[in-house]
């Protein structure tokens, strides 16, 4: 993971269940994934699926996320984002599928004249081989 510590309490809870969900052997299962064990989390989640050689997609898109991006992105590619967002993103989730680790990052961004500040975590789900299958992607913004 990035170098900077988390800071927003919803994603240490979140990264700590990640590295339980992972037991003994440190990879948590994509087929083990249960809604009901992430509702704390659900509104502010993003889960990518990631098949080998195919498109980046949006498996789930919290209704939190909608609400602030206004954009749903459920069964979208995100080669339907705008060229900057998809630049940086295609990046970010590429980098986590290929390296098989967590990432986070803290960014700011202009809405409408309200310069905010969002912590985000991504965190690899794996497939029974040990590729990354899906991206669980939580997006808090910080005070």
């Amino acid at each position: 993971m990035s170098s900077e510590p988390l800071r927003h309490p919803e994603l240490i809870a979140l990264y700590q269940f990640w590295l339980y969900r992972g037991g003994t052997e440190g990879v948590p299962s994509a087929a083990d994934l249960e809604p009901a064990q992430l509702r704390r989390w659900l509104d502010n989640l993003v889960v990518i699926d990631t098949p080998e050689g195919g498109q980046l997609r949006y498996a789930y898109y919290g209704a939190n996320l909608t609400k602030a991006f206004g954009i749903d992105m459920v069964g979208k590619s995100i080669d339907q984002l705008a060229a900057p967002q998809r630049s940086i993103l295609a990046q970010e989730y590429e980098a986590v599928r290929s390296q098989s680790k967590p990432a986070a990052r803290t960014y700011s961004a202009d809405f409408d004249g309200d310069n905010q500040t969002w912590e985000r975590l991504l965190l690899p789900f794996f497939n029974p081989e040990g590729a990354v299958e899906k991206i669980l992607v939580a997006v808090y913004r910080l005070s």
